[in-house]
């Protein structure tokens, strides 16, 4: 947004007698959305393995509510004979955090407006 509020329409906005929040709504806004939306689904993947992390841990959501890394923290000592306990959480963690990257990875390729040829 600092970036934005110094480019020369928005001073040209404030010359011709716009208020602040028009000018914000109008013409700052629109323009930082796509990076808003593009570090809100980046964040995802990192949150989703941080409350796993931190659930594996036992920090983290208790035992009446399933969490992935709660599974994979009971799923320990079944491992040697029940490995499927500990494997299917684990990757459906990896799918969820790498869709989520390549989301973002997606989206940012499709609404950064200095990227296109």
């Amino acid at each position: 947004m600092l970036t934005i509020k110094t480019l020369d329409y928005v001073t040209a906005a404030r010359a011709l007698g716009g208020d602040s929040f028009r000018i914000m709504f109008l013409h700052v806004l629109p323009n930082c959305w796509s990076p808003i939306i593009v570090l809100a689904t980046l964040s995802i993947g990192g949150n989703i393995l941080g409350e796993a992390g931190l659930s594996f841990l036992g920090l983290g959501i208790k035992d009446p509510f399933p969490s992935w890394g709660g599974m994979l923290s009971d799923s320990k000592s079944y491992f040697k004979d029940h490995w499927w306990l500990a494997v299917f959480p684990g990757m459906a963690i990896v799918l969820t955090v790498l869709s989520f990257n390549l989301l973002g990875d997606g989206l940012r390729d499709a609404l950064d407006p200095k990227a296109k040829k």
